[in-house]
């Protein structure tokens, strides 16, 4: 089964109280907690074997990385995380020294961002080792971004460097969350998403949820030097890359052309680099306008976790 397709079977079949101001379908949900406050929630699970390999990675590594992915989550809804509960299946004969120097990877970034670890399970069984993450975050006055705001002539940005993140991004990236918080109190963001599945799957989540299409362009498109090393060992382009591979974490945007001169020239991201990649406009697809000058319809292409 398709993991979006099986995601929106379930989001037209559950009901909505009244107090979700935001459910399914976007990178947190927002619950009322009161009549100024918001609550932000997401989960994320990890597998050995699908999000992280324990032969080529230390279990350290493991659980920054399951902390950062909740993080940039948060940081896509240009908010504040709080707190976060883990579950934890250990494989049978999993040593106490193991599970701690997980708790040493958990804490490394937790602590950095100020997030408190307040519960979770821990069970072991004959299965791979996995960790899931529920997150909480506050919106601190500020209105969650979603996905849904995208507006025909909105310039389409994105932070950072994109593709080959397995070639080690996908443990250490540093989540956008500084990021994330000055973009929505400074401009007029309309829509963001983070990078996890993949640049044109991601984007594609922005145009369904915005009922619009998008056009990119080609040589603008920010191409990682992991992106081209990969290309090497693949024989597909590092374009190809950039466009598809997951797990980049970073913020992927729409706003107006003029809010796009600005962020682009404010200096507010630091050495965040920030590149204009296309734009939004009328229709359902994404097309690609190729630096030779053709415009042609691309197929969105990332990580599906159900295949």
């Amino acid at each position: 089964m398709g993991e979006f397709s099986f995601i929106e079977w379930i989001r037209k079949r559950q009901k909505r109280r009244r107090d979700v101001v935001l459910g399914i379908g976007d990178d947190c949900a927002v619950i009322n907690v009161s009549s100024d406050r918001l609550c932000l929630i997401t989960t994320d699970m990890l597998v050995d074997g699908t999000h992280f390999d324990l032969k080529k990675c230390t279990v350290q590594d493991v659980g920054r990385k399951a902390i950062a992915c909740s993080i940039s989550d948060i940081a896509a809804m240009g908010c504040q995380p709080t707190v976060a509960v883990i579950s934890i299946c250990f494989p049978d004969h999993t040593t106490e020294a193991f599970a701690r120097k997980l708790y040493k990877g958990i804490w490394d970034i937790a602590d950095t961002y100020h997030i408190e670890i307040v519960g979770g399970d821990i069970i072991s069984g004959r299965s791979p080792f996995c960790i899931n993450v529920t997150m909480l975050g506050r919106d601190d006055g500020l209105k969650p971004i979603r996905r849904s705001g995208a507006r025909v002539g909105d310039a389409i940005l994105v932070t950072g460097m994109l593709g080959g993140a397995i070639l080690g991004k996908h443990l250490s990236f540093e989540p956008r969350l500084k990021e994330g918080v000055a973009l929505n109190k400074n401009f007029s963001i309309h829509a963001m998403i983070d990078i996890s599945d993949g640049l044109t799957a991601d984007l594609n989540h922005i145009l369904e949820e915005s009922g619009v299409g998008a056009v990119l362009y080609e040589d603008q498109i920010p191409v990682s030097p992991a992106a081209v090393e990969l290309s090497v060992e693949t024989g597909h382009t590092p374009l190809y890359h950039a466009l598809s591979d997951g797990e980049d974490y970073e913020l992927l945007m729409t706003v107006s052309p003029a809010q796009a001169k600005k962020i682009v020239s404010s200096g507010l991201l630091g050495d965040v680099k920030v590149s204009c990649i296309g734009e939004i406009v009328r229709g359902r697809s994404v097309r690609m306008k190729f630096s030779a000058g053709a415009i042609r319809r691309i197929k969105p292409h990332g990580y599906e976790h159900l295949q």
